[in-house]
């Protein structure tokens, strides 16, 4: 599950982990427990930062970390599958938390000040790219793009990240 987002000025939450690749290998006998995990709340205040990550999916052994929060106005990112975004120059959340191999997620996109109004980073993309960062008086940090796939058939895209507000 992706990662809430931030209040006020609040920063966009990182995606929840994508895991692909072929590292994963599984008998296609039998049944398979299987956990789509929720996203995180989004914040409804500055004081106390309440917003939460996104809770982790799982496919038998194969866990995908849920997506870091975003920051409500001026704190850092939380770590998660995808780094949630921060606000006002403060550190965004770092991506493929916790580790795994291949990794499966980005950092947050960091805010700025830009000109003196807070500016909110955009939350990880997972495995396709990073979030967003801003210092435009009117826009938010983009979300992280996330990961073109085939499995189904046709291409879609899963797992891109939140995008952050202005102030």
């Amino acid at each position: 599950g992706g990662g809430g987002g931030g209040f006020n000025a609040g920063a966009g939450g990182g995606a929840g982990g994508f895991r692909t690749g072929n590292g994963f290998s599984i008998s296609v006998a039998g049944s398979y427990p299987i956990t789509v995990g929720a996203g995180g709340n989004g914040s409804t205040s500055d004081s106390p930062q309440n917003a939460t990550n996104g809770n982790p999916s799982i496919f038998s052994t194969i866990t995908s970390a849920g997506g870091g929060y975003g920051t409500s106005s001026a704190g850092a990112g939380n770590p998660g599958g995808s780094g949630g975004g921060s606000s006002v120059n403060n550190s965004a959340g770092t991506g493929n938390t916790p580790p795994s191999s291949p990794p499966q997620g980005n950092p947050g996109g960091v805010g700025n000040t830009g000109d003196g109004s807070p500016r909110a980073g955009g939350g990880g993309g997972g495995a396709g790219g990073a979030g967003g960062g801003t210092t435009n008086a009117s826009l938010g940090g983009t979300g992280g793009s996330g990961q073109s796939s085939t499995i189904s058939g046709s291409s879609v895209t899963y797992a891109g990240g939140g995008g952050g507000s202005s102030h």
